[in-house]
C-alpha cells in the first residue's frame, strides 16, 4: 500500500520528495486525480521529480502510483457503503455507526448564526481560557494547545476552585471563557461562566444536555448530546465540533498558519538536537 511505501522510504527521500510524500499522506484523495504535470505545478516541483519519487518508492512509474492511491480511496467508499452490513455482524462497527449518527444529529441541532457568532469570539478575543472538568479537561487541554498552534493566545486551567480563582482574578472584557461539560454536571465551572460574563468578558460551552449548568449560564451554547444507548460518556461529537473550529479558524490566513507550523516543526527539531 503507499501508505507503507511512504513510512518505509520516508526517512531517505530527498527534500521535494519528501514535500510529494508530505502532500499524498494528507491529501491522496485529492490527488489520486491529479496528473503527474498537475501535481507537480500544485507543489512548484518539476515533472521529473514527480516521476523519480513513484520510482523512489518502488512503481513502475507515475500512473502505477496514482492506480495505487485510487485502490485506497476506492477502498474506502466501499467501506463506507460496507458500515451497515458490518455493523451487522460485528459490535464494533455497530458502535462506529451509531457515533456518525450520534455526530450527525449533533450537527443537525447547530444554527449557522451560532457558528458566525462563536468564530468572532474566538476572532477578537485577546485572551482564551479554557476549561473542563472530569472526562472533559483532556478536551480542554488539546483545544487550548491548538488554538496557541495556530497563533491565539489561549490557556488552559484546571477546575478545582483554587485554579478557577486564580484564573477568574485575570478575567476582563475582550476575554472568551470556553467551557466543556460532555459528561456530568460541572457546577464549578458554571459559576466560573457566570462570574466571566459579570466581568463583561465572552462565554461559549460546549454541553452534553441543554440542561446542564454550562448550558444554562454561557450565552454561546453547543449541545453535544450522546446516544442514550452508550454505556460510557461519549466525546466524539466534541472532539469533532472542535476539531472544525481549529480548522476554520487556521483558514483565516491560511499562509501565516502553514508558516507558523513549520516554524514550529524547525524548533521542536532544534530542542532535539544532542
Amino acid at each position: 500500500m503507499i501508505f507503507e511505501r511512504i513510512r518505509q522510504k520516508y526517512p531517505s527521500l530527498t527534500k521535494s520528495q519528501k514535500r510529494l510524500a508530505d502532500f499524498i499522506a494528507t491529501s491522496y484523495q485529492e490527488a489520486a486525480f491529479m496528473t503527474a504535470s498537475r501535481l507537480a505545478r500544485h507543489l512548484a516541483l518539476n515533472e521529473a521529480t514527480v516521476i523519480r519519487f513513484a520510482q523512489r518508492l518502488g512503481y513502475s512509474g507515475y500512473p502505477a502510483l496514482i492506480q495505487d492511491i485510487r485502490a485506497v480511496v476506492q477502498e474506502e467508499l466501499e467501506a463506507k457503503a460496507r458500515l451497515p452490513q458490518m455493523a451487522a455482524k460485528e459490535p464494533f462497527f455497530g458502535m462506529l455507526e451509531t457515533e456518525v449518527e450520534n455526530l450527525q444529529r449533533v450537527i443537525s441541532h447547530i444554527s449557522p448564526q451560532t457558528v458566525l457568532q462563536a468564530l468572532q469570539a474566538f476572532e477578537e478575543a485577546k485572551q482564551i481560557y479554557v476549561l473542563g472538568q472530569g472526562l472533559s479537561w483532556p478536551l480542554a487541554e488539546l483545544f487550548a494547545l491548538s488554538l496557541m498552534h495556530i497563533g491565539l493566545s489561549a490557556q488552559s486551567s484546571r477546575s478545582d476552585p483554587a485554579s478557577l480563582a486564580v484564573l477568574l482574578n485575570k478575567i476582563e472584557e475582550k476575554t472568551l471563557l470556553v467551557a466543556f461539560s460532555v459528561a456530568a454536571p460541572a457546577v464549578e465551572v458554571a459559576n466560573a461562566l457566570r462570574y466571566a460574563k459579570q466581568k463583561g468578558a465572552d462565554t461559549i460551552a460546549f454541553a452534553w444536555s441543554s440542561t446542564s449548568p454550562c448550558a444554562q449560564v454561557a450565552e454561546i451554547v453547543f449541545i453535544c448530546q450522546a446516544s442514550e444507548s452508550f454505556a460510557a460518556p461519549s466525546v466524539a461529537s466534541v472532539a469533532v465540533l472542535l476539531d472544525a473550529f481549529i480548522q476554520q479558524l487556521a483558514m483565516r490566513d491560511e499562509t501565516e498558519t502553514r508558516a507558523r507550523l513549520e516554524d514550529i516543526g524547525r524548533m521542536q527539531e532544534f530542542l532535539r538536537q544532542g
